[in-house]
């Protein structure tokens, strides 16, 4: 992990998560999102973007849809998993543990992903953006499958608390990187829904947003306006950097941390925060 920051184990209290996706979408969205057109400009429509934004610019030559080995070549250095074409399957189909999604990201280190998705694009931005932390994520998710799965490969119909936690983060979540001796003033603002002094923190260099959800970053590079509503993780640093690849690596570790403890993680890990594009 980078130097001087760690994941704070106290969360500070917050009102309650939303049970879903922590977005505000409006009734017409999820159609806009299927129907949305490919637009390599995607990122310049929010300052969100700000943490994908290298990943992203790598995709800026494709004139139509990016093919898997076009999201492949978005990471830095050595791809840590490599992105394929997915597969068509029946729906609700019994499958092993070692034949799910989660498991072709953990075992085989392979990304099935669908043509002509938003959403699935999105995903490898994240990817490409957040390695260590999506790795850890899906090889926690993996194991809570495999364990809960029953001899005649069936699931139990309701998620289990953590699942419901890891679900919201891989969607909706967000590191907020404060200053360490700025964290009560930060805590303070998340908690009185304070966006303007939230900014003001990011404005002064106190504290930085930097957007983990894949859904999130989906509904923006559709054309849906912040704000959105996310799940966020606090995190204390010694000194905030100031280029943005520092302040990307160092959220990236503390997510994987959190995701890689011996602990269940769960909703109370997380407070909910409201993020426009003064935060970005």
């Amino acid at each position: 992990m980078a130097t001087g920051y760690r994941v704070d184990p106290q969360p500070v209290a917050s009102r309650p998560l939303v049970q879903k996706v922590p977005l505000r979408p409006n009734d017409r969205s999820y159609g806009s999102r299927i129907d949305a057109p490919w637009d390599p400009a995607f990122f310049l429509r929010s300052g969100l973007f700000w943490p994908v934004e290298r990943a992203a610019r790598a995709l800026a030559g494709c004139s139509s849809w990016p093919a898997p080995d076009d999201l492949t070549r978005m990471f830095d250095g050595d791809p840590p998993v490599r992105f394929e074409a997915a597969a068509t399957r029946r729906r609700r189909a019994r499958l092993p543990a070692d034949a799910r999604y989660d498991a072709r990201i953990a075992v085989a280190r392979r990304v099935p992903t669908r043509e002509r998705s938003w959403h699935d694009v999105a995903n490898a931005l994240v990817w490409a953006t957040f390695p260590c932390a999506k790795l850890a994520l899906h090889l926690r998710q993996h194991a809570i499958i495999s364990a809960r799965l029953t001899p005649d490969l069936r699931l139990p119909g309701a998620r289990t608390p953590e699942q419901d936690a890891l679900a919201m983060l891989d969607e909706g979540g967000l590191a907020l990187l404060c200053d360490r001796a700025r964290r009560r003033d930060v805590e303070a603002a998340v908690e009185d829904e304070d966006t303007v002094g939230l900014a003001g923190m990011i404005g002064k260099g106190w504290a930085r947003a930097a957007v983990f959800g894949h859904a999130i970053y989906e509904a923006l590079a559709c054309g849906e306006k912040a704000p959105v509503r996310a799940a966020a993780r606090i995190v204390d640093v010694d000194t905030m950097e100031t280029e943005a690849r520092e302040v990307v690596r160092a959220a990236d570790d503390a997510i994987a941390a959190l995701l890689s403890r011996g602990t269940p993680i769960d909703r109370t890990d997380f407070v909910s925060i409201e993020v426009d594009d003064d935060l970005g």
